[in-house]
């Protein structure tokens, strides 16, 4: 394969995408994904018609038809091809992201309103295939760490003021959102929506997405880990008289945490509690994949759209399509 950049994506054709997603998503030949048959008829339309697919696939056992972009992200969708492989090029060599406004203007040139509302849900969509699917448990030295994201207050409530919080302080800090951050030193990261932070679910969090028989857990003096030294061994670090105690810290979860809210609070502004998990995917995936290329993770993205068929956004269930 070629090597890839970003101009050349832009200068892809409509069929030079296709071809290039068929390869990545099948690369063993074309697979149904109604019943995932291969061996399919191949169609070619000779009139012209209001659909510029040229060429789809006719299934031999259930006789759907179906083109690469079935079951994935770019279902159902009227944006051509190359546009979505650029914002996805876009997407993932950013370090701290690209608001919907930004992709916006960097690929629709004109002042259509609905532009931007293409621009937003094409972010999300993204956003969707970054979140890994099969996620193998952490292993080796593992930091964990909790987190709020939103509301104005910043630091621990007792710590911001001796007397009691107004009415307006409380507010805001009930709209703050805890987030669990779970790292390998060196490694793979994993984010976690909490919802409501309590000692269960924190630690059936980590017991979850870590590899309990490999690893050691190193953590704050937090009462969220008090007791998970009888599933792995667990180290803590006092931040009330140190940060570092020789190989015991949390830094690199830390560092993380500044990336993200550098990112959400510079870049997005303001993120809705409903969205959150999609951006802990968007950032997760890029922290991830942060040891090769943007081209290589261009092309680790569009391997791994299908399946995510996004339609949280609708109120009535869809009608199956089997077209493109």
């Amino acid at each position: 394969m070629a090597k890839i950049s970003f101009l050349k994506v832009l200068q892809w054709s409509d069929q030079e995408c296709r071809d290039f997603l068929e390869a990545q998503r099948w690369p063993d030949g074309p697979v149904c994904p109604k019943c995932g048959a291969q061996n399919p008829y191949t169609i070619q339309r000779r009139s012209k018609t209001k659909n510029k697919v040229t060429k789809l696939y006719r299934c031999r056992d259930c006789r759907k038809d179906y083109t690469a972009t079935v079951g994935s992200i770019f279902e159902d969708s009227k944006i051509p091809l190359n546009k979505w492989f650029a914002g996805i090029y876009l997407i993932v060599s950013s370090k701290k992201g690209m608001s919907a406004h930004q992709l916006y203007r960097q690929l629709w040139n004109d002042d259509n309103p609905g532009s931007y509302r293409s621009a937003w849900f094409m972010l999300h969509r993204i956003r969707e295939a970054m979140k890994d699917k099969d996620f193998p448990p952490l292993t080796g030295i593992i930091e964990a760490d909790e987190t709020y994201i939103g509301g104005k207050p910043r630091g621990h409530r007792k710590h911001r003021t001796g007397r009691p919080m107004s009415d307006a302080i409380k507010a805001a800090w009930e709209k703050k959102e805890p987030v669990l951050g779970i790292v390998e030193r060196g490694g793979r990261i994993r984010t976690v929506h909490m919802g409501k932070l309590t000692r269960k679910k924190v630690q059936e969090s980590l017991v979850a997405n870590i590899d309990t028989e490999k690893s050691a857990l190193l953590t704050d003096e937090h009462m969220y880990y008090y007791g998970i030294n009888r599933t792995l061994p667990h180290g803590v670090i006092r931040h009330k008289s140190e940060y570092v105690r020789g190989a015991i810290h949390t830094q690199n979860i830390e560092s993380y945490w500044a990336n993200l809210k550098r990112g959400l609070f510079g870049i997005y502004h303001h993120v809705d509690a409903g969205y959150l998990g999609c951006y802990l995917n968007e950032f997760d995936f890029r922290f991830n994949r942060r040891k090769i290329t943007d081209a290589e993770r261009f092309v680790s993205l569009v391997g791994q759209v299908s399946g995510r068929r996004v339609l949280w956004y609708c109120q009535t269930e869809q009608p199956e399509n089997p077209f493109a």
